[in-house]
């Protein structure tokens, strides 16, 4: 709207003309050293009258080819090209300010996109003197939006770029298809349009939290994140965010990847997972039976044997099978196949032994000091490790206090984080005499460096005085897989 005559314009829509002062001179110093925009006056009817620095170099013209020629020279040419230039002229004194993008011509005929603002200029009185045209080339900067787009469209997920309201601003193909929206359908939704109703407030305080706080994260970690397609059916994602700087102010741009299959290959996985587990245990539940089957066997067989030392050999056999069959049972128990606890199989099978050798180690005490959790070990090396524990405390049991009055002490304890120690110690009458390996005629103290090797312990025996001491020196669960 044109202003009254006498007032002076000092909005940001309009200029007035400056007096010549030593302030005027200053600002055309200050306009003609500006290079980066294209800044020139325009009369009343279109013709260039002033140029500077900026202009020279974006257009290629210098002043005395330009000044005094219609400004509709820059542009590409067509039939109408004049009248286009003054309906430009028009809008710009009518609404005060017109601005614009479009394509201009340089001297040399090239072709580049401008940023173009028009002002009028209005004199103390009010009378309209001219127009300032600025111009900025933003060629550079639209070919780095077409190339981030094409990245964006041609990216192997979907995109969605979204503002600080919430409204999506960019978006790919594969977010249309995903989403099951046509072309440009997307475009100004709010974001929660793609959420599921039952999460959409939340949606909103995360999105707010975000932009408190921007960087590049994934979205939701640890929770099941679902979109909504436009038929209203849900399907699990993933969502990767990244912050991104426009010249229209902060964005998020969202990468959207359909994890449906993959749920459905992990559903799988957990099903078939969760069947091997069950066949497993029931595995290890009926060997532990059969073996409990084979113990009741010898247990009947020694009723009918005479022979004290018959007897005896069929107790050692029951004592063994009954040490193989606690290993199953407590796999069974702990449903973990992998290992076993030696804290917990320590003391249950010293329950076990010294209920079946009854009489024999009714006045003998036992010292345990086996914390639960502390050593485990893995399966293949169990059921070695479970017949040298038997091996060794039934020894002790049996000839290391002939008087049947005494104490043995067992011990369990790390040495570091990838060895532990089995000690099985008493005060009796130690060995016979020095026995050298594969030497000795027990059965028992034949298999125990044949076990001792089989479970991967360094066995040593040492004088208790009076007594016997055994170490074994042995790798914990999982030390194999240290560097």
């Amino acid at each position: 709207m044109r202003p009254q005559r006498g007032s002076v314009m000092q909005t940001t829509e309009s200029m007035v003309l400056p007096g010549i002062s030593e302030s005027d001179a200053c600002f055309r110093l200050l306009v003609n050293c500006v290079k980066d925009y294209a800044i020139y006056m325009i009369d009343t009817d279109g013709r260039v009258c002033s140029w500077n620095a900026g202009a020279e170099r974006m257009k290629g013209y210098c002043a005395d080819e330009i000044i005094g020629r219609h400004f509709s020279c820059f542009y590409l040419p067509s039939a109408d090209t004049e009248q286009k230039a003054m309906q430009e002229l028009a809008i710009a004194r009518q609404q005060g300010r017109y601005t614009g993008e479009d394509w201009r011509m340089r001297k040399d005929g090239s072709r580049f996109l401008a940023d173009i603002v028009l002002t009028p200029l209005y004199d103390p009185s009010g009378e309209l003197r001219g127009y300032a045209k600025i111009t900025r080339d933003i060629s550079p900067r639209k070919r780095l939006e077409e190339r981030f787009h094409q990245v964006v469209q041609e990216a192997p997920n979907a995109m969605i770029m979204v503002n600080t309201a919430g409204a999506i601003t960019l978006f790919n193909r594969l977010a249309e298809s995903m989403f099951g929206y046509g072309s440009n359908e997307l475009l100004g939704m709010p974001m929660e349009r793609l959420v599921p109703e039952r999460f959409r407030r939340q949606h909103g305080h995360l999105r707010q939290s975000f932009q408190q706080r921007p960087e590049a994260r994934p979205m939701g970690v640890g929770r099941d994140l679902f979109g909504l397609r436009k038929d209203g059916s849900e399907f699990p994602i993933e969502i990767g965010l990244n912050p991104i700087e426009t010249e229209d102010g902060p964005m998020v741009l969202a990468g959207i990847v359909d994890i449906t299959s993959r749920k459905q290959v992990q559903h799988q996985l957990e099903m078939a997972l969760q069947e091997k587990t069950t066949l497993l245990n029931e595995v290890h539940h009926r060997v532990k039976n059969n073996l409990q089957v084979i113990i009741s066997l010898l247990n009947m067989q020694t009723h009918y044997v005479e022979e004290e030392s018959t007897r005896h050999v069929l107790q050692d056999s029951q004592a063994r099978v009954r040490s193989m069959a606690l290993i199953h049972q407590l796999l069974y128990e702990r449903h973990d196949f992998s290992k076993v606890d030696l804290g917990e199989y320590l003391q249950r099978i010293n329950q076990l032994l010294l209920s079946s050798y009854g009489l024999l180690a009714g006045r003998l005490q036992v010292e345990l000091n086996s914390p639960v959790g502390l050593v485990c070990i893995e399966l293949q090396r169990a059921t070695p490790c479970g017949l040298l524990i038997n091996e060794l405390l039934t020894n002790a049991l049996k000839h290391a206090y002939p008087n049947g009055q005494g104490t043995i002490w067992i011990t369990l304890s790390l040495l570091d984080a990838q060895h532990a120690l089995l000690v099985v110690a008493d005060h009796g009458v130690g060995m016979p005499s020095p026995i050298a390996a594969g030497q000795s005629k027990s059965l028992g103290l034949q298999l125990v460096p044949m076990l001792a090797e089989q479970m991967g312990a360094e066995l040593s025996m040492h004088d208790n005085q009076p007594g016997v001491r055994f170490e074994a020196r042995f790798p914990v669960f999982g030390a194999g897989d240290s560097p």
